[in-house]
């Protein structure tokens, strides 16, 4: 019996290993998703005094799910953490569509330039002074909703199949105790 990639036992009922991308992909995709029900919720108040929280979920919705989509392609964990990526949507944006990404919706690719342009020097988390003019949340749900409805299907499908081939590798180890992700 051969162990997945990385599988280290750390003590009598420990083991870790690295998370399978596919798994990871598909964590981000739900983090993303809720982020960005989350901003529906707070944008619906129209309370301009949640103007930047509210665009903040919206701009970390987006560029969680769009990692999830690089996760997906196979860029690592720690790569995704760091630059060129970072925060950085419009860069994430246009790197998700080197590797193959296609949304039709024509607003996406100008929200990713705005959302960037907004949050590169840290805008909606902190007092700036930046002056947040932005259109209205309506304008942004169907270019979000379009890069779900792209993402979603490719990203489940390799969490399922990330979580069947973890399960069939560490079967041996059920009721034996945990597994923790090592990365």
């Amino acid at each position: 019996m051969t162990n997945p990639v990385g599988l280290k036992q750390v003590s009598a009922r420990l083991w870790e290993m690295p998370q399978p991308l596919g798994h990871f992909a598909g964590e981000l995709l739900k983090r993303g998703r809720s982020y960005y029900q989350a901003f529906q919720i707070i944008a619906e108040r129209h309370d301009v005094g949640l103007s930047y929280p509210a665009y903040f979920l919206l701009a970390h919705a987006v560029e969680v799910i769009l990692k999830s989509y690089l996760a997906f392609k196979g860029v690592s964990k720690l790569d995704l953490r760091r630059k060129p990526f970072g925060h950085d949507i419009d860069y994430i944006f246009s790197e998700c569509e080197r590797r193959g990404l296609v949304i039709t919706d024509q607003l996406m690719k100008p929200l990713a330039e705005g959302l960037g342009h907004i949050n590169q020097d840290y805008d909606l988390r902190y007092p700036t002074g930046f002056n947040l003019s932005i259109a209205g949340p309506k304008h942004y749900i169907p270019p979000v909703d379009a890069l779900i409805a792209v993402i979603a299907p490719v990203v489940e499908q390799a969490a399922i199949m990330a979580d069947l081939q973890f399960a069939a590798d560490t079967r041996h180890l059920r009721g034996k105790g945990k597994i923790r992700w090592s990365d």
